[in-house]
């Protein structure tokens, strides 16, 4: 046996006093560090697990648990498995098998139910085989919030897509029908020509009685594209929401069925919008047919008006609007409801659920176009056998009321000197000679250069210019510009089927600025005609 050398009994004290350091130090260290990963843990939302194949045991860091909704660090395997949502468990197990067998990775996406709480978590899942040690040692991230930051960029993304598209769909809505309302003149004006021209006894009569009635309905799906497209030409003044719903009611009980309930809902405070009250009707009548249309077993149709804030969490599910007051028209049905797809493309024009002749696809895509003209915006709830509530805000305005009425005119001819810009030939034909046949003197020009060309060689002479707005090499803009540099005075109309909004869009902001739209009637051209010509200088 060894003997103790008992002289160095301080030396060797010294020696274990320092060990004893150093082994409290290390403790120290690793209760440091777990407590970091702890931390990072938590912040990171992320936690460890580990699978021992050999004991078929699993478990988990505390975050980890938390996560899993456990109160355990060591978890039951069954308990495991029942976790994830059922349509994720067999991916799990494929996953799992094929990183053990060293034919495929583990770096998983699922949805899990807390045991807890039942909420539903997204959960990424990477792991690693370790084949000397039978383990399976993996980490687990709750990604729930960065799954719905992806859903809500997607919708936004999406919303975009559609405002994109339903933009483009409204400007070729526009450009087919500025073209189709140049064939409409043409035809409904040398038709009232016609008309004008035959005894009432004339058995021709009731054919051009026809065209002019077919001429019409096309007129009218042409202003329904321009609505849509938002190139109509609006009238707004300052009205109370609750006036116009009541005008329009006598007409909406007209337009309802016997077995259809129709219910008004009036806000009690006054509510003042910014509005075209004819425009407005519209919107009203094609909804409450669209909703007569869902019932045909009968049902109820209610419309109601009520003030609402949009707010920032409005702008952020719908991905568009503008905080403030907002009076609210909702018109509801109890009909058969729509699923998603159609709520979708419900605005779009020409789309439509209807039979074959039943509908030409443009009501709400003209009920959006009108809303967004005046500022305002519009959604839909629906689901399948539940009805339909459709909603227009519009914004609030102070309340004042502007009254607007031109006095009526005797329309005559003259012997004033008209000079007309427009490119289409059959516009300028049927405008010449209804003016010509008033005894206007009537100057041509068939395009933006011949009609600056026109104007200096005639200028003193002239007394009134008429001007196309899209025509080629110069535009009526320019014309305008062109004319109004030597004569300031000069008086001008403008001729086109854009109207308004469109003249704007030109360029052109002088409020004094007359149009006549088209298509439009001789009578309509002579009385304006008439009626700028005898106005003071401009």
């Amino acid at each position: 046996m060894r003997k103790m050398n008992w002289g160095n009994w301080p030396e060797m004290a010294e020696q274990l006093g320092t060990k004893e350091i150093e082994r409290t130090t290390a403790q120290e260290s690793l209760q440091v560090m777990a407590a970091r990963l702890l931390r990072a843990e938590k912040v990171s939302r992320s936690g460890n697990w580990e699978l021992d194949l050999r004991r078929m045991t699993i478990s988990g860091s505390e975050e980890a648990a938390r996560i899993y909704g456990l109160a355990d660090i060591e978890w039951p395997l069954d308990l495991i498995k029942k976790i994830p949502l059922p349509e994720y468990r067999e991916m799990l197990d494929s996953s799992l098998r094929k990183l053990i067998e060293g034919v495929g990775t583990y770096d998983v996406e699922f949805k899990i139910r807390r045991p807890d709480t039942g909420a539903v978590v997204d959960i990424r899942s990477v792991a690693e085989y370790d084949q000397q040690e039978q383990r399976v040692f993996g980490i687990l991230q709750d990604i729930t919030e960065r799954k719905e930051a992806e859903e809500e960029k997607r919708k936004l993304e999406a919303q975009l897509l559609q405002s994109r598209k339903m933009e483009a769909i409204g400007q070729l809505a526009g450009g087919v029908a500025h073209d189709f309302n140049n064939i409409l003149t043409v035809i409904s004006g040398f038709g009232y020509l016609l008309q004008a021209e035959m005894a009432k006894e004339d058995p021709r009569k009731s054919h051009v009685d026809q065209i002019l009635l077919s001429a019409g309905r096309a007129a009218n799906l042409t202003r329904d594209l321009l609505a849509f497209s938002r190139r109509q030409e609006i009238n707004l003044e300052a009205h109370n929401v609750n006036g116009i719903v009541t005008e329009s009611v006598r007409l909406l009980e007209r337009l309802v069925t016997e077995d259809v309930e129709l219910k008004i809902l009036l806000s009690d405070v006054p509510m003042v919008v910014m509005a075209d009250v004819t425009q407005i009707g519209q919107v009203l009548m094609n909804l409450a047919a669209n909703a007569r249309d869902a019932m045909p077993r009968g049902g109820t149709l209610t419309i109601e008006t009520k003030i609402v804030s949009l707010d920032e969490e409005f702008i952020k599910s719908h991905g568009y609007g503008q905080i403030g007051e907002y009076a609210v028209i909702s018109v509801s049905d109890s009909g058969s409801g729509m699923d998603a797809f159609t709520v979708e493309h419900i605005f779009e024009p020409f789309f439509t659920t209807k039979e074959v002749g039943k509908g030409t696809g443009l009501g709400l895509s003209m009920v959006y176009g009108i809303v967004k003209q005046h500022n305002g915006y519009i959604t839909v709830r629906s689901d399948l056998g539940s009805g339909t509530s459709i909603d227009v805000y519009l914004p609030l305005v102070e309340s004042g009321t502007r009254e607007n009425s031109l006095p009526a005119e005797e329309i005559r001819g003259g012997t004033e000197t008209i000079l007309i810009a427009e490119d289409d030939p059959g516009v300028m034909k049927l405008t010449t000679e209804v003016l010509s046949k008033s005894a206007y003197t009537i100057i041509e020009a068939h395009d933006g250069d011949e009609a600056i060309r026109a104007f200096a060689a005639e200028g003193p002479d002239v007394d009134l210019v008429i001007l196309d707005v899209v025509m080629p090499k110069k535009n009526g803009r320019e014309v305008y510009e062109a004319i109004k540099e030597k004569r300031p005075e000069m008086k001008i109309i403008f001729m086109s089927g854009y109207t308004g909004d469109v003249i704007l869009d030109k360029g052109i902001e002088d409020e004094t600025v007359e149009i006549i739209r088209k298509p439009a009637s001789p009578l309509v051209l002579l009385r304006k005609v008439r009626e700028v010509l005898e106005r003071g200088p401009a």
